[in-house]
């Protein structure tokens, strides 16, 4: 899990980053997760890999930052994605956070990357995470086991 979530960025941004900056351009898109952001039952190696990709994104923004790289970064993370890898996974309230389909997700990532936007939540909802991590560690557990996060790997069957 390690290796594919978060080694591959390193090694992947090695091998183009000089590139880039020779350039003075590039963007680089990195794959993170809902999962990156929010930590779930069933899922320690998985959300680890994720919250790994996610400071990566943010540490790497901020080194193009402080050198004034013309270099755009853009963190992705998406909800559940209807692949296969996570079949049977289920949510709680599909209208709030459901499964998201390939062609949407990666329709919205072409739309971040021609709008240089640094993070792309989906859906929406996701967003809502950085204001619960305000309130007490308790209530924050509370409102996600409420949302079915800790329940979604249930009947998990995928790869």
């Amino acid at each position: 899990t390690m290796d594919v979530n978060i080694t591959a960025h390193f090694w992947t941004v090695r091998a183009f980053l000089p590139g880039m900056i020779q350039a003075n351009r590039g963007h680089i898109v990195t794959i993170a997760s809902a999962g990156g952001i929010v930590g779930a039952s069933r899922m320690v190696d998985y959300c680890a890999s994720k919250f790994a990709a996610f400071g990566f994104d943010e540490a790497l923004r901020m080194e193009i930052r402080k050198n004034r790289w013309r270099i755009k970064t853009t963190v992705v993370c998406p909800y559940y994605i209807n692949t296969g890898m996570f079949a049977g996974v289920r949510t709680r309230f599909p209208w709030l956070l459901p499964i998201l389909e390939e062609e949407l997700v990666a329709g919205r990532i072409m739309h971040a990357i021609q709008f240089n936007k640094k993070r792309l939540l989906m859906p929406l909802i996701v967003y809502s995470v950085w204001l619960l991590r305000l309130l007490p560690v308790v209530v924050f557990d509370w409102i996600t086991t409420l949302l079915g996060i800790n329940a979604c790997m249930d009947e998990f069957r995928g790869r």
